[in-house]
């Protein structure tokens, strides 16, 4: 071992004696940090996987430079034979060297720990995963490094050493990326994908970039760098053997069919799994464990897919993921889910056509897997296109791919579609399916949301009527939300408030997104809800805004949304804010044109940045609560503040709980203010302003003593002689009094299809499914790795960062370069001087 580090130290020496070793860890600290930095501040996430997704093209290029001169100067310099005579082992010698390099190596990166210190200071990355995406880089730059000090074993010229380290490394890393894959594929079905798993190493790298410890990616790493420095010792120990040559072209091959043959015996295995994140989002949650637990009765899993040999490249690997978390939550349920694999074959289906009857024609067979695919169909069992590649063309392909769920004598429930893009949300669309079906009945949500009338333009009327289209004149803004929650395997029924369509008579949840000109009946539903211990989920939005373009700019025109439901929340203790409500943490919006029909068909708009955008980071969410404990970022649209009457709330015993709220740095204007430029200019010093708040208790009875409001007379139509009034059941259930539940949003803008983006969709089923089935539930819907998107800093703070990311290591890496050869020079001088004074 001390020889070891004897030609460690004599080769980690060489990398600082010469500027070469701080111009390259300038030049990679610079190009990776930089290439990070620059798009960073644009969509500030404190996530550190762009930054370790680009570092495998980076180190195909860093580490051959590094290792190009590791043996070939020894042998430019003719020091090779020299150092071969000293009394050292080959793989002493091999071993020194490779570590000499691994540590230059691990300096560099730990010169670019930077990036890692400014997310923490500005956000709350995900301390795992970034320390595993460090662990995976230097097992990818030990590998390299192995290739490059084989490679330069062979040559004296180090230009050569470098450029065949390079095509080698940059050949194993574009082996295993699906585009080339896909591109083989296309040429030789089956050979891209085969030929990616066996040498490929960009699944086994990305495992650690997601905070995944895999026990086989590390065997992956460790025995391949095991392979190139025993090639590389067995080389230098025979080099003036007779028949070396031939004995070194055999022990190549060898090690080359070992090592793949390895690959291919733990390609879909996984030995052991550590799970660094934070939450530990790759593990089965303690919620899954809590709902599967009580299970009494095995639950039925089918998984209905496409043999592997028949899917798309990039989706090779669909079942294996699959059926390894049905078996993790086999696992946690107590061996209380069977799960079987079901293999259908679309040409089945396309061959013969879909048959109304299963048994065969007269003078026909009918094949027995065709019928198995034909009754898939009856069952709702359909395959769906995804993209494939096929040579140099995109092209549609249709696979198999879904889950059936059945639990005693209930219908089997299905989760169509299930892509690898959905594998993290996985866990919660099992586990919630088979938490709805184990209850006696559906859960039911009654949706209170307005549909709005269409004014369509008259030229895209006209058009619509040449084509021979529908035109509607009725638009549904929230149809998405219904769609979702009977997506969730809710029972949702759609109700106005009306005569013609009351409350249901039995229901779980109430949902209310954006209430207009409730009066005291409408008031009376909600509060009779909450009486009686219902949940209620409530969006409120109290104005939103027309964009209009002039010949000077943009105009904005404020549109009252009057939702009459102040006068009942005021009762409680909560109420929501009229006034304008602005935040410095705003995105752009494009407005599409108003020139006309055609105008608007084309495209085209204005971007606008206005304060009212608001954008809602989970650094003001609270991490304490299911609902807002891991969601991503919410468009809280032109919405409004919240008051909490902390008086009021403490005399009707209600626990108020902020869920949500501005920037420290957000602001107000009147309901009534003339806006101008100025208005929306961020004041010296703002506030934090609540968005999102939970009241539980038993809520007291706004209207006590009074009986119950009639529904409001429909209004005259002109020429028309006056509406009677709306019928009504004059009969009325007393009920009990129970504890309920109020979440409460100032905005609902952000439920419309138009903005219903990822986030939004999350805060609104976290929120259904917390009062609805409980916390257990939406924790395990959080199951996956969430949008930690920061706040926008200060252009101080952006400008202090930029100048710390690009030069700080950079200077200290020249500074200590200067001085390390300015010392150097100086003790050669002075050598000089007094061996010249002793002559």
């Amino acid at each position: 071992m001390k020889n070891v580090l004897t030609i460690m130290r004599r080769d980690l020496g060489t990398y600082f004696t010469s500027p070469i070793g701080y111009i390259f860890m300038i030049v990679f600290v610079t190009i990776s940090v930089g290439l990070y930095i620059t798009s960073f501040f644009t969509f500030p996430v404190a996530d550190m996987r762009p930054y370790f997704g680009n570092l495998p093209i980076l180190l195909c290029v860093f580490i051959p430079a590094v290792t190009m001169r590791v043996w070939a100067e020894e042998r430019k310099e003719n020091t090779w034979e020299l150092l071969l005579t000293f009394p050292m082992r080959a793989w002493e010698l091999v071993i020194g060297k490779f570590l000499a390099s691994l540590v230059f190596f691990t300096m560099t990166l730990i010169a670019t720990s930077t990036v890692p210190i400014m997310l923490m200071y500005l956000g709350n990355p995900d301390d795992g995963a970034i320390y595993s995406g460090y662990f995976g880089t230097l097992l990818l730059g030990a590998y390299f490094l192995s290739i490059g000090i084989f490679f330069s074993g062979f040559y004296k010229d180090q230009i050569i050493a470098f450029v065949v380290t390079l095509l080698a490394c940059f050949a194993i890393f574009l082996l295993g990326t699906g585009f080339i894959s896909a591109y083989i594929d296309g040429m030789r079905p089956g050979w891209g994908t085969l030929i990616g798993e066996l040498v490929g190493l960009s699944d086994h790298y990305a495992a650690f970039t997601r905070g995944v410890v895999e026990l086989a990616d590390i065997l992956y790493f460790a025995a391949w760098t095991a392979v190139f420095l025993t090639l590389n010792i067995i080389f230098i120990d025979g080099r003036n053997r007779p028949g070396a040559r031939m004995y070194f072209t055999a022990t190549v091959a060898i090690c080359l069919v070992i090592g793949l043959l390895g690959n291919w015996l733990i390609r879909d295995t996984s030995l052991a799994r550590f799970d660094v994140t934070e939450d530990k989002i790759y593990t089965v949650s303690d919620a899954s464990r809590r709902i599967l637990a009580p299970l009494d009765t095995p639950v039925q899993v089918k998984l209905y897919i496409t043999p592997k040999g028949q899917m798309p490249t990039g989706m090779t690997s669909l079942e294996q993921d699959i059926t390894d978390k049905l078996d993790e939550l086999k696992v946690a349920a107590g061996g209380k889910i069977d799960f079987t694999t079901v293999y259908l074959e679309v040409a089945n289906v396309i061959d013969s056509g879909k048959v109304e009857d299963d048994k065969p024609k007269e003078g026909e067979e009918k094949d027995a897997e065709k019928v198995l695919e034909e009754r898939m169909l009856d069952k709702g069992i359909r395959p769906f296109p995804v993209q494939a590649m096929s040579e140099d063309q995109v092209t549609n392909k249709l696979i198999y791919s879904s889950i059936g769920i059945g639990y005693k004598d209930k219908p089997e429930e299905l989760i169509p579609e299930v892509l690898p893009q959905i594998m993290p949300e996985l866990e919660y669309r099992l586990v919630s399916t088979i938490y709805k079906l184990t209850r006696e009945k559906k859960p039911v949500v009654a949706l209170i949301a307005p549909k709005e009338a269409v004014n369509i333009d008259p030229q895209m009327r006209q058009m619509l009527m040449q084509m021979g289209q529908p035109v509607p004149e009725s638009e549904d803004p929230y149809s998405i939300l219904e769609q979702l929650l009977n997506y969730e395997k809710y029972d949702v029924r759609r109700v106005e408030l009306t005569p013609e369509s009351p409350m249901p008579e039995e229901y779980d949840t109430l949902v209310v997104i954006n209430p207009r000109g409730f009066g005291d009946r409408h008031r009376w539903e909600i509060n009779r809800a909450l009486r009686a211990g219902k949940s209620v989920v409530m969006a409120v939005q109290t104005y939103e805004w027309d964009y209009q373009s002039t010949r000077i700019g943009v105009s904005l025109n404020k549109r009252e949304e009057n939702p009459g439901i102040n006068a009942l929340l005021e009762t409680y203790g909560v109420s929501v804010d009229t006034d304008i409500l602005m935040d410095v943490n705003h995105v752009p919006l494009t407005v599409q044109s108003n020139a006309g029909g055609l105008a608007a068909l084309l495209g085209g708009g204005s971007t606008l940045n206005l304060a009212t955008h608001i954008l809602v980071n989970n650094d003001t969410m609270d991490m304490g609560t299911s609902i807002t404990s891991r969601l991503a970022s919410i468009f809280y649209l032109w919405g409004t503040a919240l008051k909490l009457d902390n008086e009021t709330l403490t005399k009707n015993a209600l626990e108020a709980k902020t869920l949500m709220s501005t920037t420290a740095s957000a602001w107000k204007v009147t309901k009534d203010a003339k806006l101008t430029s100025a208005s929306f200019d961020p004041p010296v010093k703002g506030e934090k302003y609540p968005l999102m708040a939970m009241i539980s208790g038993q809520f007291p009875d706004a209207f006590l003593g009074k009986e119950r409001p009639a529904w409001p007379t429909p209004p005259q139509q002109p020429g028309q002689p006056p509406a009677p009034p709306a019928p009504d059941d004059t009969s009325v259930t007393e009920i009990a009094p129970a504890p309920g539940k109020l979440v409460l949003l100032g905005c609902s803008e952000m439920f419309r299809k138009n903005f219903l983006q990822a986030g939004n969709m999350d805060l609104f089923m976290n929120s259904v499914d917390a009062v609805t089935l409980g916390d257990d539930v939406v924790n395990v819907r959080g199951r996956k790795p969430i949008d930690r998107a920061i706040s926008a800093p200060p252009s101080a703070t952006k400008t202090q960062w930029k100048l710390i990311n690009y030069g700080l290591a950079t200077t200290v890496i020249a500074v200590v370069g200067i001085a390390s050869s300015t010392m150097r020079r100086r003790s050669r001088n002075a050598y000089t001087m007094a061996h010249a004074l002793d002559n």
